[in-house]
This record gives C-alpha cells, structure tokens and sequence, in this order.
C-alpha cells in the first residue's frame, strides 16, 4: 500500500465519500454463513468415514467466519459514518437492527433445548437472562447460554456500545496513526490467546468481547484509510487467494512454548483486504458477482439465518446417538440438504415477518420522538450493506462437547 504517513485524516473530502452503497459485501455475508453452515455440519458430524474426513478438511475453519463478520461490521460502519449523528440515535439503530429478531432466537433455542435438543439448556435462569441482555460473553462458562449462536451478537453489542467513542478520534487521526492502528490490531488478534491464558480475569480468546474488538477496529481503520484515498486495496484476484490462505492458516500451530497465534493474524489480516478489495471493486463500478439479486436477498437473510441454522443442524439429526449421524455421503448429502431447507425457509419467514416489520417500527418510532422533540443530529442510518452482522461462527461446544477457537 502507498500511504502519505504525514496527512491528516477527515480534513477535506475522500475520493470516495459519495459512494454509499457496497453490494457485495451485502453478499459476502451469505457467502461467508455457508463455510459457517458447512462447518457446523461438521461439528455435529452430519458425515462420517472418509466423507467426514474431506468435510472436516474444507470446513474446520470455518469457524472464523466470525472473524470476517467481526472486520465486515467495523468496515461498513465507519464507511457510512456521519459526524452529524447522535450516539443514541446509532445505539437505537443497532438495537433496531439486531434486538427483536434476536430475542426470537431466544426463545427457539429454549423451545429446542426443552423438546429436540437438550445438550443446549443453560444451567439456571441467570445466564439466560444474561444472554437476553447481550451480555453472557463476559463470563465464560456462559458464551453459549440461551442461544447458542447469540455469543457473537454479545460481541457486537460491545462494538456498538464503543463505535460512537472510537469512530471521531479515528476519523480525525493521521494516517500514521491509521496504519499503526492497523499493525496493532493485528498483533492483538495474534495475542489474544496469550493474553486471555495469562489473564487474572477469567477470558475466552474466542468469546470475550474485548478480545475480539482489534478485529472490528482494524475494519474502521481501513475503511477510513479507504475513504480518504490514502490506500488503494489490491484486485480482488490478489486478495481472495490471499483471504483463502488466511483461512487455512488459522489452523496452524501456535508458537512454541506460548499461545500466541501467528496463523489468526494471518487469518484476520487476508479476511480484511477481502473486504476492502470487495468494497473498492464496488466503489469504482466494478461490482462483483456477489452484488447479483439473488446474493443481495440471501445476504439479506443471512442474519435470521445464522439465528436458526445451527438449532436446525442440531435438531434434525437429534433422533441419532447423541445426536450425531455420522452417515456416509450419500445419506448425508440429503439430510443436510433438509436442514439447510428448513434453515432457509424459517430464516426467510423470520426476517420477512419479524426482522423487517420490528425495525421498521422502532425507527419509526424514534422519528416520532425526535419530531416531538427533537435530538440534536439525529439521522438516518446509513444504507451499507447492512451492519455486518449477517451470520456468525459459533462454536457447537454445547452440541459436540468440546470447545472449539472462531
């Protein structure tokens, strides 16, 4: 990349500052819940024998799929940041965004843990009430409470409450800042074990809120870097084959002696120039594939999909041993085709009867309260691809008893 270290950020306008949409990261957030699908698939063994082997090799990392969520929400926020908006109005239009569908996913994840699905009841009413709130990713032993799959809204809540806090310092910083930035929150992902190992404070490297937050940040950066003109991403050719090292690399040792992890740096750093390289092609007219109808509307429905999809794994093969098929390819290529079915149709009834009406009404509702009286700044959301929260990798700990790193 070519920065002008010296240049100030936000003090004139970008090339880019009109662009508002970018399609194809709405698209990538499918594309990315289908390694997520595939890898819990996986953990509760819907293949067995040599079939399992080959899917375990495509889609163990599939888990960091959170990871590229996590940099995707960070990238589309500070890309449509506006100095004029009220943190509460962006923390109203989060909750808007993500609180009522997720509340739903609560309450189909106690009515499979008390029926299909077992493995996932939370011991006591706490850590349900605790994942009602958003916040049982603080205490470890809770990251899976109520809805398994909520642990990373329990991230992004977290990312949401800071955003209003880190976007205005990032905006007006230089890009030397940027960029270091950048550097250290790369290192930071590659720490995290270490840190969370050594912590006097019980922490999880893949749940913990705070952990996790150097994987947003580094997508505001780069999008501010974007934004300004200081840094032209590189051709997507370059950065998908770069992004599917990262994914494979995520799986590779820790340094000897330590936790610190090398590869999630790696992973984390190919997933971001993925995004960015996705966004400029947008910006510059070059729209990708995923910028394709039938991508916009499955990305479109791919958070009420990661709500579901992993209660529908669990669910349709509950009547095997321990809920684990373990079937050869030809038996399992068809029940995992039924439990993508199913997740599909109820991610789409979800979002089409609940998700969309639910937002609607609570923006309109805070419209009404600001024409009564009026909150100074107070705007839209922007447009962008959403925010990044379309789908998660969550660890099936609960359903295959072991944990695993997103």
């Amino acid at each position: 990349m070519t920065v002008p270290l010296s240049t100030p950020m936000a003090k004139t306008p970008g090339p880019l500052d009109t662009v508002r949409t970018l399609p194809s990261l709405t698209g990538l957030r499918w594309a990315t819940a289908m390694l997520i699908f595939g890898h819990h698939l996986m953990a509760v063994n819907y293949f067995g024998g040599t079939a399992g082997d080959v899917w375990g090799f495509l889609f163990e990392a599939g888990k960091t799929g959170v990871t590229l969520f996590f940099i995707l929400s960070g990238f589309v926020l500070a890309w449509g940041f506006k100095p004029q908006q009220s943190a509460r109005s962006f923390w109203w239009h989060r909750i808007a965004r993500i609180y009522p569908l997720h509340l739903v996913g609560v309450g189909l994840a106690l009515l499979a843990a008390a029926t299909l699905v077992p493995e996932i009841r939370s011991n006591g009413a706490a850590p349900v009430v605790a994942n009602v709130l958003l916040v049982n990713g603080w205490v470890p032993d809770w990251w899976q409470a109520g809805n398994p799959a909520s642990w990373s809204l329990v991230c992004e809540a977290f990312f949401y409450l800071t955003f209003p806090f880190l976007i205005r310092p990032l905006a007006r910083a230089s890009n030397r800042a940027l960029v270091i930035v950048v550097v250290a929150s790369l290192a930071l992902a590659a720490l995290a074990p270490q840190i969370a190992a050594v912590s006097p404070v019980p922490m999880s490297a893949a749940s913990t809120p705070l952990l996790r937050l150097p994987e947003f940040v580094l997508g505001v950066a780069l999008a501010l870097l974007m934004k300004s003109g200081a840094w032209m991403p590189m051709r997507l050719r370059f950065a998908l084959p770069l992004a599917v090292a990262g994914y494979a690399l995520s799986e590779a040792p820790t340094l000897p002696g330590t936790e610190v992890h090398v590869g999630l740096a790696a992973t984390v750093g190919g997933f971001a120039l993925l995004v960015a390289a996705l966004a400029n092609a947008d910006a510059r007219g070059r729209s990708t594939f995923l910028a394709r109808p039938l991508w916009q509307e499955l990305g479109r429905v791919s958070f009420a999909f990661y709500l579901v999809h992993l209660l529908v794994i669990a669910s349709v093969s509950s009547s095997w041993p321990d809920g684990h098929p373990q079937l050869p390819w030809p038996r399992a290529v068809p029940l995992a085709l039924a439990a993508f079915g199913i997740a599909l149709a109820l991610a789409w009834v979800l979002h089409k009867a609940v998700e969309i009406p639910a937002q609607r009404w609570l923006l309109r509702y805070e419209r009404s309260r600001a024409r009564v009286r009026p909150a100074a700044g107070d705007v839209r959301s922007s447009p962008v691809a959403g925010a990044g929260v379309g789908a998660s990798g969550v660890s099936a700990e609960a359903l295959v008893g072991q944990r695993t790193r997103s």
